[in-house]
């Protein structure tokens, strides 16, 4: 595919919804700008859901979805979706049985610490205690690993037979074959929206299966690193990074 182009100023005010990632895409040096959230309830108001997929854990998830004026998230790339009851509580929807979550995610722990007698410098991210379905090693969040380094782990995962996926910030890996793409488009069906009212915003090799599935789709600036690697880009890409090309994004459809 051929490299993104910029942005426009403004895009179809048909979307009714606005998938996006969470780190490094509305974060921007760790942490999510007031911009942000300004342009998070400005789409709220204009009718227009903001549902993230993202790597991070069922823990991450929650908190996000009780402190961002968001109503849905779908997490650990694609294992569950969340919603907000009524009252403030946490509905969880799996995509698979409960009882293959637990032992998948023992038998991914065990492959991991065998991962980290090779290369020492990558293991469980600080969150993992909170994950259900998947395992998230530190590439770039506490710790700062060679991206170098960080890919060959990622491919020996893959070797293993397992699902792996490198972010700017983790090694995500788990077992079948749910992805973020997958997730989305379950919970729309449930929703009853069609793929071609919703737009994703990204900025790595972990969104590509969105990249390839929803028709429209946005990288933030930094996303350019990983261009090269990418066989399905996104239509467009931002001026700036992180949570500020998130409000490029949110600005072009509700200006």
């Amino acid at each position: 595919m051929n490299n993104p182009t910029q942005l426009p100023a403004n895009l179809t005010n048909t979307i009714k919804v606005v998938f996006t990632d969470v780190d490094d895409t509305l974060t921007l040096n760790g942490e999510i700008p007031l911009e942000t959230i300004q342009a998070l309830h400005n789409l709220k108001q204009a009718n227009i859901l903001v549902v993230p997929v993202t790597g991070a854990s069922a823990g991450w998830c929650d908190c996000l979805l009780k402190t961002l004026p968001i109503k849905y998230i779908i997490g650990e790339n694609g294992a569950f979706f969340m919603e907000q009851g009524d009252r403030g509580h946490t509905l969880l929807t799996y995509l698979k049985a409960p009882h293959q979550v637990q032992e998948d995610l023992e038998t991914l722990k065990t492959l991991t610490k065998e991962l980290n007698t090779l290369y020492p410098d990558i293991s469980f991210t600080q969150d993992q205690n909170f994950r259900m379905t998947d395992v998230a090693l530190d590439i770039g969040q506490a710790v700062k690993v060679d991206f170098s380094h960080a890919k060959a782990a990622t491919e020996w995962l893959k070797e293993k037979g397992v699902n792996a996926k490198l972010s700017s910030i983790h090694i995500n890996t788990w077992i079948g074959e749910h992805n973020k793409a997958t997730g989305a488009m379950a919970w729309l069906k449930g929703q009853n929206i069609q793929v071609e009212d919703t737009i994703f915003i990204g900025d790595s090799t972990n969104d590509e299966a969105m990249f390839q599935t929803i028709p429209l789709s946005v990288g933030v600036a930094n996303v350019e690193k990983f261009l090269p690697t990418l066989m399905y880009k996104p239509t467009y890409i931002t001026s700036k990074n992180g949570g500020l090309g998130f409000v490029e994004l949110a600005n072009s459809l509700i200006t």
